[in-house]
């Protein structure tokens, strides 16, 4: 998944580490049926044939296409994981990016839509226009992330902190001293500067920014993350971090709200309780904002 995994224990004896090592082994397998770069991947399969017949699939990408289906609707279209065209149109797919033409971008846009991916009986999927992708490239480590964990947990660990890269991190139980995983936020645009610190007690964050992926023309910049509805990277938001009860949902709402800016956010936050969105707004660079509350979590903006 193109980035490194951790797990962390509050106390380490030997049946922690052998939890641990089922807990990476779940994320290699995860890996071997998400990841669109292995050709004999489920999700791999189903971008090649389910534009033409329906394709059976295994109940771990069943689950995780019906969690990506539910955000689809309650964020307004802002998440969508069928942007493979999109992707691949502004020359991210193969790190070459470019402004792509008003053609390129219209033939894309019509090969984008997550609610033309059907679950049909047997939990056989198809697509409903040629060319369309799945890519789980912005929920597959958070989901990676809760499938590990169960592992960890059905040992008898129920303190422990699991990352992947800088992105995601799911915390479970309240840390070695008793006050909460602390996870600190890293500035987009100075990566030697903390933008938040986070104590977690037993729920996950995920984080979504253009830091890694972008590039200038004309004075402009255009980062990776592209809105679904038009086709072009957002503007109005340098950084999302989101704290929900799973590594997969908090993953998929930070792309959310990273997409639909502050105004997806707080009505998301506002309808469901616990949710909470950390945001550093594009107009300002040092303001951050605080959306919604949560029991087990507690932000430190260290950038006013």
């Amino acid at each position: 998944m193109a980035c490194t995994f951790k797990v962390t224990v509050g106390a380490a004896d030997g049946r922690a580490v052998r939890a641990a090592g089922e807990c990476l082994d779940e994320v290699e397998r995860l890996e071997s049926i998400l990841s669109i770069f292995r050709p004999d991947s489920d999700a791999s399969r189903i971008n090649r044939e389910a534009a033409t017949r329906p394709v059976s699939a295994g109940p771990e990408l069943i689950e995780l296409l019906q969690l990506c289906q539910r955000v689809n609707d309650e964020s307004e279209g802002a998440f969508d994981i069928t942007t493979g065209a999109l992707t691949e149109c502004w020359g991210f797919q193969d790190r070459n990016p470019r402004l792509p033409t008003d053609d390129a971008l219209s033939s894309a846009r019509k090969r984008v839509s997550a609610g033309r991916i059907n679950i049909g009986t047997n939990d056989a999927v198809s697509f409903g226009a040629a060319g369309m992708r799945v890519n789980f490239g912005a929920v597959g480590k958070g989901y990676a992330l809760d499938r590990g964990a169960q592992r960890m947990t059905a040992h008898g660990i129920d303190n422990a902190l699991f990352s992947a890269g800088y992105s995601s991190v799911l915390a479970i139980g309240a840390g070695p001293e008793g006050e909460g995983w602390s996870v600190g936020l890293r500035h987009p645009l100075a990566r030697d500067r903390r933008m938040a610190t986070v104590r977690l007690h037993s729920c996950a964050m995920g984080t979504s920014s253009q830091e890694e992926q972008w590039f200038e023309n004309g004075g402009k910049r255009y980062g990776h993350i592209l809105d679904p509805r038009t086709g072009f990277p957002p503007t109005e938001v340098q950084s999302v971090s989101v704290i929900a009860d799973t590594a997969a949902l908090a993953d998929a709402l930070a792309t959310a709200f990273f997409v639909g800016g502050q105004e997806l956010a707080e009505r998301y936050c506002t309808e469901h309780e616990g949710t909470v969105a950390v945001m550093l707004l594009s107009r300002g660079l040092s303001r951050s904002v605080v959306i919604g509350a949560r029991d087990g979590a507690v932000v430190e903006v260290e950038n006013g």
